[in-house]
């Protein structure tokens, strides 16, 4: 479900960048519901989604019980995805 991921994405230090279908479909899901800031963009070859999850709304921290708690974490991306500068390339 997207609230689990919705937990997932809170937990990683933003801006997190997603390239799996999947995860961008979930992306876009959150944003469309309030959820979180995002954005998505297009490969130069139009072939390949790829989004950018940037922060929590006060909505999407409603949802998950944060009100005013520092989700910021030291750690690594939630998907090990080339940053776009090489998704550009």
């Amino acid at each position: 479900m997207c609230i689990e991921f919705l937990r997932a994405l809170a937990k990683r230090p933003a801006p997190v960048t997603l390239t799996h279908r999947r995860d961008v479909d979930n992306l876009l899901v959150l944003r469309a519901a309030g959820l979180v800031a995002a954005f998505t963009l297009k490969t130069d070859d139009g072939r390949r989604e790829v989004g950018r999850f940037l922060a929590l709304t006060p909505d999407g921290r409603n949802a998950l019980g944060l009100d005013g708690e520092d989700t910021s974490q030291e750690g690594q991306p939630l998907l090990q995805s080339p940053p776009l500068q090489q998704l550009q390339q």
